[in-house]
């Protein structure tokens, strides 16, 4: 996972175009910006693209949280009734299981893409898994679909669509600007590329790394979930962390914590490997841990490591305390259709 994680990061940054790289001169008008210091909300699913009760709600978080057969089994039905926006999320899951799916996956994209700029988005030209799976569909008539469909629902107020709205005219300054406006309206995954742009190019890091820090501190504070994995990660390179002196780490056992309840796959598979190597931990705690990141997102390698409970009644107790540990996460959608999955 924390390769996967670290992977993802840089192809999200290796697909940045010139237009969107950082530059110096943008650290007067970010400092401005985090000098606000804007009250945070404390509606925590207020970016969020689908709420309870929505029919994509439950898939979409199944897809979030790694559990990709559930969510394929959810969006079948939605597939079948032509939703586009559940085609697009299925074509994300199946796109590269097999040979025999991709092409599956490019007719959904496809189909999706006549309404729902975020599959067009995904055969951008410069769409690495597009150049990837897709090559030979990946052109810049998608482009112009996409900011002909951004545009329209700006139109209607959606916050994501006008950022890409923004975004798309390719004018640096106007992408700053877009990023923030963006950021004061709850939506911070812009906000969190930027930052992972500036510390994954060793270039740009030195001058600019106290920035992107503070701007993934801003998002983190807010319970986005990316920005606190972001920040994660960026601790565990900086101080070249080792996981049997994490008490010398106080801040990262914080950012883990948070994670943790706020759902982030990343924290809760350390949270997981933390617990297994504390020779303070008895074997059921080791469990409980286990078991619980088992039901929340799939992962059953830490169970692997784990001694059996053989008493029934203490294996039913166990299991009890990791379920509500389960249940003690709120369901909120942190993906979108620009960052559709993190593994």
């Amino acid at each position: 996972m924390k390769k996967g994680l670290f992977v993802l990061l840089v192809i999200l940054v290796s697909g940045c175009s010139e237009y969107t790289e950082p530059q110096e001169s943008d650290m007067a008008v970010f400092e401005r910006f985090l000098s606000e210091k804007p009250n945070p909300t404390d509606e925590v699913n207020i970016a969020s693209i689908y709420k309870e009760g929505d029919a994509l709600f439950s898939p979409v978080l199944s897809i979030q949280r790694q559990k990709l057969a559930e969510a394929e089994e959810e969006l079948k039905p939605l597939v079948e009734k032509g939703d586009p926006e559940a085609m697009f999320w299925m074509a994300k899951i199946i796109y590269r299981s097999s040979i025999k799916d991709t092409p599956k996956a490019l007719a959904l994209l496809k189909e999706s893409a006549k309404t729902n700029p975020y599959a067009a988005m995904a055969l951008f030209p410069d769409n690495d898994q597009c150049q990837m799976y897709f090559p030979s569909e990946c052109s810049e008539k998608w482009v112009e679909q996409a900011k002909r469909l951004f545009s329209e629902d700006a139109k209607k107020g959606d916050v994501r669509a006008i950022f890409y709205s923004k975004m798309l005219k390719e004018d640096h300054d106007l992408y700053v600007e877009a990023i923030i406006d963006a950021a004061n309206n709850s939506y911070y995954s812009p906000l969190i590329d930027y930052a992972n742009s500036i510390l994954l190019n060793d270039s740009r890091k030195n001058k600019m790394e106290s920035l992107a820090v503070q701007l993934l501190s801003y998002a983190s504070s807010r319970d986005f979930v990316p920005a606190l994995e972001s920040l994660i990660l960026y601790k565990e390179r900086k101080y070249n962390i080792t996981y049997r002196e994490l008490s010398e780490y106080p801040e990262y056992i914080d950012l883990i914590n948070k994670g943790v309840k706020l759902g982030s796959n990343y924290a809760w598979e350390m949270n997981t490997l933390i617990y297994r190597i504390d020779d303070s931990k008895s074997n059921v705690d080791k469990y409980i841990v286990a078991k619980a990141q088992s039901i929340f997102n799939g992962e059953n390698i830490g169970l692997s490591f784990i001694d059996k409970i053989n008493n029934k009644k203490d294996l039913s107790k166990a299991n009890k305390k990791a379920q509500e540990m389960v249940d003690a996460v709120e369901d909120v959608i942190y993906i979108d259709g620009a960052n559709p999955r993190k593994d």
